[in-house]
């Protein structure tokens, strides 16, 4: 074979050589991106040892910001540890001593009783917290330094907590989340899915050290935080109620109650107190369930003469008398069959509507709801909103009870009843609202606490919702007048000087399984102002007051106080001197 030939023979070897090579390599990398895009079982199989279930990336839950951007709630990373003590050496467990008691907070003898221990794994405690249930969760800044002494001995995991900078303020309207993320109650479980967010994940296989690592292309989604959610709440008009409400509670020997703001013209709820309360980051310490009750929405009672308005509001819009009409008050009357008589057992004589509600007479209702009579008297009721629900943004509301015709526990005695608040179930929510429509020139809106919703895209503003017009303009500021006339003429305790305010006391009994209790009471006095041109409602309820025996004389200077703090808070000038 000549010289050029043996060249010529290594250059074909080399090429073959060299498409082996390639064709090789070609393999290969086809069969990575097979494997990649189109994983087997054989992989699948080496996901986490729950087999094909994804590693879960939690969403953190979205906050809860007041009218004024204070944050009522929002969420934390708490981290929960322990260590392995086998894992380390002595002279580990030496010079980890003083580095864990400034991390911790603790002394070197507690310390390193923890690090001396034979058990395979022990949970640091907390001390210093104020409850053992949480006791085992630290703050992110602790689980950081933790977690950066790269230890494997310990183990750190974050969870999410919710936070309550005000600590209890507006429990029962924000509603609480329990230590395994579940909602409930209040703002909490009604918005819960667009609080909650939506968890993200990721694939993985695990390592030589047991360490997850991703595994499959596109095998990773990234969370979606939750919404945070705007609420028409004010914190300061919020705690000035709760303040008040508890004062009044103490002062009157109450077992509980309420206080309810409302923006008449929007339905907004500036403030909803309830009393007893809890705190929702440690929701577990209660004596009761029920103390999570909302009871500004879920408790029935029955309301007494704060009704007497809306009877008023009816008998005017259906013309069956005038504002300076006046009747007969012999003291007694009888509807259905049935005796009904003033609160005092006394007759009156000619009697003025202004004086009607002043001095709360029970006749001058009753006598307002036969003239009406059964078919029109519950049509106005149900047009102000009781018997069915408000429509409020929160979890378990109630609607009421109220007995019509055609219900077989109906009575035509029931009109006479009714007519001053007796005899009929609702909730104060129900009842600012009413009043709030008279307040508004007679038209109803949707009380609502949500007033804009704010996720990564944009934010949905929540306008105010018309419910129905319920009486005449026209109506609605001839009953204003009269409430405010008799304010100033049989309800001193409610006056702010300077200032016109309408409203009425209430006094109810309360219903129990064998026929009203004989002693127990419950107090409210609910109203509006300014007059003209009201800028809020206010409801204040006491359940069981053991001082006073009128609603007048127990709720009405907390509204008082009430109403003095929001004409200051607004800045409203008085009318007069």
């Amino acid at each position: 074979m000549t010289g050029g030939s043996r060249v010529l023979e290594q250059r074909r070897r080399i090429a073959w050589l060299a498409a082996g090579f390639v064709g090789v390599g070609l393999v290969l990398v086809g069969s990575l991106v097979w494997w990649q895009l189109f994983p087997h079982e054989e992989v699948a199989g080496l996901h986490l040892a729950g087999g094909k279930q994804p590693n879960v990336i939690p969403a953190a839950r979205g906050n809860i910001v007041d009218a004024t951007g204070h944050c009522l709630v929002a969420t934390t990373v708490k981290y929960e540890m322990g260590i392995s003590p086998r894992l380390l050496s002595d002279a580990q467990k030496e010079r980890l001593t003083p580095v864990l008691a400034q991390i911790l907070g603790k002394s070197p003898g507690e310390v390193a009783e923890i690090l001396r221990s034979d058990a395979e794994y022990v949970a640091i405690q907390d001390k210093r917290s104020a409850d053992n249930l949480l006791g085992a969760e630290w703050s992110a800044a602790v689980g950081q330094r933790i977690e950066e002494l790269e230890l494997p001995a310990f183990r750190v995991e974050a969870h999410f907590r919710r936070l309550c900078p005000d600590d209890a303020l507006a429990a029962s309207v924000l509603g609480f989340v329990d230590l395994g993320g579940e909602a409930h109650y209040g703002l909490e479980e009604y918005y819960d899915g667009a609080l909650r967010g939506v968890d993200g994940q990721w694939y993985g296989v695990s390592d030589l050290w047991g360490r997850q690592v991703l595994a499959i292309l596109g095998g990773y989604r990234a969370a979606r935080d939750g919404c945070d959610l705007v609420v028409t709440l004010d914190r300061n008009i919020q705690h000035a109620a709760e303040s008040m409400l508890k004062q009044g509670i103490d002062q009157n020997g109450a077992t509980g109650g309420n206080i309810v703001v409302l923006d008449p013209g929007t339905g907004a709820i500036l403030a909803m107190a309830n009393h007893p309360t809890y705190h929702p980051e440690q929701y577990w310490r209660v004596d009761s369930t029920e103390q999570f009750i909302n009871s500004a929405i879920s408790a029935l009672y029955e309301p007494g003469s704060v009704f007497k308005p809306m009877t008023l509001a009816a008998a005017l819009e259906a013309r069956v008398i005038r504002p300076s009409d006046s009747y007969d008050d012999r003291g007694e009357i009888i509807v259905g069959n049935q005796r009904i008589r003033n609160s005092d057992g006394k007759a009156h004589g000619r009697t003025t509507m202004t004086e009607l509600l002043a001095y709360s007479r029970n006749v001058g209702a009753a006598h307002l709801a036969a003239l009406l009579g059964p078919t029109r008297f519950y049509e106005m009721i149900r047009k102000f909103g009781f018997s069915e629900t408000t429509g409020v943004d929160l979890a378990f509301e109630a609607s009421g009870i109220m007995r019509v015709p055609g219900n077989r526990y109906w009575h035509m005695s029931d009109v006479g009843t009714n007519a001053f608040g007796q005899g009929i179930s609702v909730t104060p929510l129900q009842v600012v609202a009413a009043y709030g429509a008279i307040a508004n020139d007679g038209v109803l809106m949707r009380p609502h606490l949500v007033s804009e919703i704010h996720d990564g895209d944009g934010v949905d503003v929540r306008k105010p919702f018309r419910v129905r017009r319920v009486v005449s303009t026209e109506v609605a500021r001839q009953v204003t007048e009269l409430m405010a006339d008799a304010v100033e003429l049989g309800m001193e305790q409610a006056i702010v000087p300077g200032y016109r305010l309408a409203g009425k006391s209430g006094t109810s009994n309360i219903a129990g399984p064998e026929g009203y209790e004989r002693t127990d009471i419950i107090a409210t006095f609910a109203g509006f102002g300014p007059v003209p041109n009201p800028r809020f409602v206010i409801l204040v309820k006491y359940d069981r007051p053991q001082v006073g025996d009128w609603g007048l004389e127990v709720a009405a200077p907390t509204f008082r106080n009430m109403a003095k703090f929001l004409l200051d808070y607004y800045v409203i000038p008085p009318a007069r001197g």
